[in-house]
């Protein structure tokens, strides 16, 4: 087992090859290298009314450049995209501590910017945004309206708070393998995440991009329309006619999810959406997919972020240090064969949508009960390990996903997520449109 103290985390980090950012840091927030912890730096900008859910906000942070759509939105910013005038935070101290004040403003901001809407802050992430639970164990825990007693998700969990909460409209956040859709599930919100490359990475601080995409959410699915209408590039409208589900792929989640995924799948065939089809997906393979996004989302974060997180010792939260720990194992070697099968992964998504959209759930589980604990335990591993599987679909190949939400008799949310072919955006947001007026939805 690795040595977490600081001086066996500060050696396994050598040992990795990574350049440790030492100078002036150290582990808590009344360190001298850690500055104030509401952050930012523009004039705008003021100490939170939440710190769990926002790091800094303004009045706004930063002011609409355009006018759209979005009039009169406000926008929750996950706290690793750059806002001209601010720094990145990217849920760690150690990073707040030398970041650079940005110049620029990063595309998926701007677009949002430029349709009419405002950025009243820069919300609250899990550690460098390596994490699914939300829980931050320096800023806290952002809650979870819809669910008090349960985790938020992660990494977006800051943006679908404030969203939940009524403080903005739309949470914009990344989604590397469901950093949207976890949170979106959990806490019964619409979330949305484009086809890989549709929306620019610039500015944001990258976790994998072999895998990481852009994602939104909001509290209805008009304004979560209109937050992806003015971010994607406008295609050709084509309706999807023609939808499946795969029982085995379904089968993932547990009792709770399965139930409420076959109840909105009764009410679909009952309904005018697109006929739904069940040919299988192969469910053997979805082992190897979930560990090979895994392993190359370990890899590509470990070469990105390994000195800071080495440096960091335990002023990075218990899930991200576990997350990091292991990713500093990670071999070449392990990431070229982890690449190679999500190569051959997205060829068989994409053959078997076709121009289809594939409907499943969003996550294997509503969210865990925070009393839950320890999120190194193998509960929560077997839980996150299962809600991979289901998420690692869209993300091997890099496809557009909405997620609505859906009740269960216990009232806590979960999500239906439907998976749409490459580059048709649009049409999947139309089709989730659709799904809300048939009745389907929470």
């Amino acid at each position: 087992m690795t040595d977490l103290t600081r001086r066996g985390f500060l050696a396994f980090g050598a040992a990795a090859g990574t350049t440790l950012l030492l100078g002036g840091c150290g582990d808590g927030a009344a360190d001298p290298g850690v500055p104030p912890l509401p952050g930012g730096g523009a004039a705008a900008a003021s100490t939170p009314a939440s710190r769990a859910t926002w790091r800094v906000q303004g009045s706004p942070l930063a002011a609409a450049s355009g006018s759209g759509a979005l009039d009169g939105a406000t926008v929750a910013v996950t706290d690793l995209f750059a806002v001209a005038g601010q720094q990145i935070g990217a849920g760690t101290p150690r990073w707040l501590a030398q970041a650079p004040v940005e110049s620029t403003t990063a595309t998926a901001v701007s677009r949002l910017l430029g349709a009419g809407a405002a950025v009243v802050g820069l919300a609250q992430t899990d550690d460098l945004g390596y994490g699914h639970s939300g829980v931050n164990d320096l800023f806290g825990t952002p809650p979870n309206v819809a669910a008090p007693e349960r985790l938020p998700g992660g990494s977006s969990s800051g943006a679908g708070s404030a969203v939940a909460a009524g403080t903005a409209t739309v949470g914009l956040g990344p989604d590397t393998d469901g950093s949207i859709r976890i949170p979106a599930a959990y806490q019964g919100l619409f979330g949305f995440t484009a086809t890989r490359g549709a929306v620019p990475t610039d500015g944001l601080v990258p976790l994998s991009p072999t895998v990481d995409t852009i994602g939104w959410l909001a509290a209805d699915i008009s304004t979560l329309t209109k937050a992806v209408a003015a971010s994607v590039p406008n295609a050709p409208a084509r309706p999807l006619s023609r939808a499946v589900t795969a029982p085995g792929v379904n089968a993932v989640a547990d009792a709770v999810v399965t139930a409420a995924t076959s109840r909105a799948l009764t009410a679909w065939r009952k309904s005018g959406l697109p006929d739904l089809a069940e040919p299988d997906l192969d469910i053997g393979a979805l082992p190897d997919w979930h560990e090979a996004v895994t392993t190359v989302v370990a890899y590509e974060a470990w070469q990105r972020h390994g000195g800071i997180a080495a440096a960091a010792t335990t002023s990075l939260s218990g899930e991200p240090r576990e997350n990091f720990t292991g990713a500093g194992r990670t071999s070449p070697e392990a990431y070229r064969r982890a690449s190679d099968t999500l190569a051959g992964a997205a060829a068989t998504v994409r053959a078997f949508l076709g121009d289809r959209v594939l409907v499943l759930p969003t996550t294997a589980t509503p969210a865990p009960p925070l009393s839950d604990g320890d999120l190194s335990g193998d509960t929560y591993r077997n839980t996150m390990r299962s809600t991979g599987m289901l998420t690692c679909i869209a993300t091997v190949a890099g496809l557009p996903t909405a997620t609505v939400p859906l009740g269960t008799p216990g009232a806590a949310p979960v999500g239906l997520c439907l998976v749409g072919p490459a580059g048709r955006d649009l049409d999947v947001l139309a089709l989730a449109r659709a799904v809300v007026e048939a009745g389907l939805t929470r």
